[in-house]
C-alpha cells in the first residue's frame, strides 16, 4: 500500500495509527523488561514509504496551500470553484503536488517522532548494571534503519539532535546487541554524508572507534530477540521459522556498508587508523564462517587497492614477513583506538592460514588480497558475495574445489592428453550450463529390519 500510494492519503491515514499503537503500547508497558510493545517488522514497513519532500520544501507547500484555501473562502462562487475542481482532479486521477508535499511532510514527521522515541527509550532505559529493556532493544535497528534512510529529508535541527543520541548510544555499544551498536555506526555515518555535512562539527572518529571494537563481536556473539535466539554460524532454526544466520547476515550487511561510508566514500588521511582497520578486517575474518568470512576480506581489499597508491600508505609493507617489516614498537591488538594499535609493526599473517581454507571462495579472496590483484567489479563486490554466498547457507549448499587428476594408468601422449582435456572440458562446461535435476530413488530394503530374529536362519 505505501508503495502504491499516489496522493500519500492512505499512507498517512496508516502511518498515524500505527505512531499511535506504538506510543500507547510503549506507555503501556511503562518501560517493564521483556515487555512486548511490537515487532520490529511493523517498522520496517515504513522503508517502503516513496518520500522524496524536504521538510523545509513541504512547509512551504504547506503554508501556499493555506493561503491558497484562504484565498478561496472570500466568495461563495469561488469555493463553488475549487470544489468543483477538486473532483475533477479525482475523477481523472491526478496528483496535486502541493497535496502530496502536505501529505509527505506529516508522514515524514510522524515517523521520525516514532523514531526519536524508541531512540530515547533504549537510552532512557539503561540501568547502571548496563542492562536495557530488551524489547524495547528489538526496534532499535529497525528505527536506525528508518533514520538512516530518511534523514536526508530531516531539517538540520533535528539532524543534529540525532548525532547527539547515536553518540549517547554508543557510549554503551558493549551494551547493546552487535546488529543494534552496528546499526548505530552506519545511520551515524550516513547522516554524516547528507545535506548540511559541511556544517555539521562532527569528527568521524567518534564513530570509526566503536567500529573498531565492534568488528570482533562480528560473526562470534549472539544476537538474542523475542522472535527466537540464535548464535553466529549455527543453522539452526528460530521460533520465527527463520535461519540463524539470517541475523548474522543482517550484521554483516550494515558492516559492509560501514566500511563503504567510512573508508571508499570519503578520503582517510591518517594511514595507521586505517592500518588498524585493515589488520582488525583479516584477523576478524579468520574466525567467522566463511558467508562472513569471503566479504570482509573483499572489505579489506577494496580498501587496500584504494589507498595503495597513496606516497603516505604503508599497506604494501603489510603483505611482508613480519622479519622484513621494520617498524618501532610492538603491535598492540588489545588497544581502542586503531591510532595506537601501531599495526604497522606487524603484518596481515591471516591471509595465509585463510589461503587453505576448506571454502574455495575464502581462499581465492584470501591468495587475491596477498597478490595484490584488484577485485573483478561487479562480481567480486563485497555485497555480491554476501548475497550469493547467504543464499548458499540458506539453501544449505557446501562449496568445493574439484581437482582432475590424471589416473596412474594413463598411457596418452600429450598432445592426445591436450586434445582429451580440452574436449572434456568442453563437455563439463555443457553439462554446468544446463539446468539438471537429480532424483534419488531409495533403494528397496525388503523390510527386512521388520522381520523377527527367527527369521533371519531362513534368509
Amino acid at each position: 500500500m505505501f508503495s502504491k500510494d499516489v496522493q500519500g492519503e492512505a499512507s498517512l491515514e496508516a502511518v498515524r495509527r500505527m505512531s499511535k499503537m506504538i506510543k500507547e503500547r510503549q506507555q503501556h508497558s511503562g518501560g517493564r523488561r521483556g515487555g512486548i510493545i511490537v515487532r520490529p517488522e511493523l517498522l520496517n514497513t515504513w522503508l517502503s514509504l516513496p518520500l522524496r519532500v524536504h521538510e523545509d520544501e513541504a512547509m512551504a507547500a504547506k503554508l501556499a496551500a493555506q493561503a491558497k484555501a484562504k484565498k478561496a473562502k472570500k466568495s461563495q462562487r469561488d469555493k463553488e470553484m475549487a470544489d468543483i475542481e477538486k473532483e475533477m482532479k479525482e475523477g481523472e486521477a491526478t496528483v496535486d503536488k502541493m497535496e502530496l508535499a502536505t501529505n509527505q511532510a506529516e508522514i515524514l514527521h510522524s515517523i521520525t517522532l516514532t523514531y526519536f522515541r524508541v531512540l530515547k527509550s533504549v537510552e532512557d532505559t539503561f540501568t547502571e548494571d548496563g542492562n536495557s529493556n530488551a524489547s524495547t532493544t528489538d526496534l532499535l535497528p529497525a528505527a536506525l534503519r528508518g533514520l538512516a534512510k530518511f534523514s536526508h529529508l530531516i531539517h538540520l535541527d533535528a539532524v543534529v539532535d540525532l548525532l547527539i543520541v547515536l553518540k549517547d548510544l554508543l557510549k554503551n555499544a558493549h551494551y547493546l546487541p552487535p546488529d543494534a551498536a552496528i546499526h548505530c555506526i552506519l545511520c551515524a555515518l550516513k547522516t554524516l554524508r547528507g545535506p548540511g555535512r559541511d556544517t555539521i562539527p562532527v569528527d568521524p572518529k567518534e564513530y570509526l572507534i566503536p567500529l573498531y571494537n565492534l568488528l570482533p563481536r562480528i560473526g562470534v556473539e549472539s544476537i538474542e530477540s523475542d522472535a527466537g535466539k540464535a548464535f553466529y554460524g549455527l543453522a539452526g532454526i528460530g521460533n520465527d521459522g527463520k535461519s540463524s544466520n539470517y541475523y548474522s547476515d543482517k550484521t554483516i550487511e550494515a558492516t559492509i556498508q560501514c566500511l563503504d561510508h567510512a573508508f571508499l566514500q570519503r578520503r582517510e588521511l591518517s594511514t595507521t587508523r586505517l592500518a588498524g582497520f585493515l589488520k582488525r578486517l583479516t584477523s576478524t575474518a579468520l574466525h567467522c564462517q566463511p558467508h562472513s568470512s569471503a566479504p570482509l576480506i573483499a572489505c579489506a581489499r577494496q580498501v587496500a587497492a584504494r589507498y595503495a597508491s597513496s606516497a603516505s600508505s604503508k599497506v604494501g609493507r603489510m603483505l611482508e614477513n613480519e622479519e622484513d617489516v621494520i617498524a618501532e614498537g610492538m603491535y598492540a591488538p588489545e588497544a581502542e583506538d586503531p591510532e595506537h594499535s601501531n599495526a604497522h609493526a606487524t603484518s596481515l599473517w591471516e591471509l595465509s592460514l585463510m589461503r587453505y581454507h576448506v571454502n574455495p571462495k575464502v581462499a581465492d579472496q584470501a591468495m587475491g588480497m596477498a597478490e595484490s590483484r584488484l577485485l573483478k567489479l561487479p562480481g567480486e563486490a563485497p555485497g555480491r558475495i554476501w548475497e550469493s554466498m547467504g543464499r548458499d547457507v540458506q539453501e544449505v549448499y557446501v562449496a568445493q574445489k574439484f581437482v582432475w587428476k590424471k589416473h596412474p594408468l594413463d598411457t596418452r601422449n600429450a598432445s592426445e592428453e591436450d586434445n582429451s582435456a580440452a574436449s572434456g572440458k568442453k563437455r563439463r562446461e555443457q553439462r554446468r550450463r544446463q539446468n539438471q535435476t537429480r532424483v534419488i530413488t531409495p533403494r528397496r530394503t525388503g523390510k527386512w529390519h521388520l522381520l523377527p530374529s527367527t527369521s533371519f536362519s531362513m534368509l
